[in-house]
């Protein structure tokens, strides 16, 4: 009886599956299609479901390319040890970080894996990213949602 009760509630819902249309984008302009993207892209960041990304070494605004929040940062696997740059202001057209445009943060991170590491280097940071900031990645880095300190076992 359980199995004739499931088969039928898939058979009623398949047609209403099948008949769902999906958006018609053939019409829109490249740019509008990068505007649509960019909005998946910060919708699907700031989702409950989304755990981490990997970025590219680049320069990127704060709420636009990365979603505003406190973020952790670590050098993908093998690599560094390289700089992670955050500060408010740009030079060279956008192509690289402006430290005298005010406050900034630098970090030198590095993989345990990579060939250069050693114990000095950190191998993640936590940087509270305001929108209108912009952040300058030296390696490919991976972006986690920051989640606290860690419990050191104190009472």
């Amino acid at each position: 009886m359980k199995r004739f009760i499931c088969f039928l509630f898939a058979f009623v819902l398949l047609p209403v599956v099948s008949f769902a249309d999906l958006p018609d984008l053939s019409g829109l302009s490249y740019d509008e299609l990068v505007q649509l993207r960019d909005q998946i892209n910060l919708a699907i960041w700031n989702s409950q479901e989304w755990q981490e990304v990997t970025v590219p070494p680049g320069v990127y605004e704060i709420g636009v390319d990365i979603p505003a929040g406190h973020w952790s940062v670590r050098p993908a696997a093998g690599c560094g040890p390289e700089y992670i740059i955050y500060a408010s202001g740009i030079k060279d057209q956008g192509h690289d970080i402006d430290l005298f445009a005010g406050e900034h943060i630098m970090e030198c991170i590095c993989d345990p894996s990579a060939a250069f590491y050693s114990g000095e280097y950190k191998t993640m940071t936590d940087i509270i990213m305001e929108s209108g900031h912009f952040v300058r990645l030296d390696c490919t880095m991976i972006f986690t949602p920051y989640s606290g300190k860690p419990d050191l076992g104190f009472k």
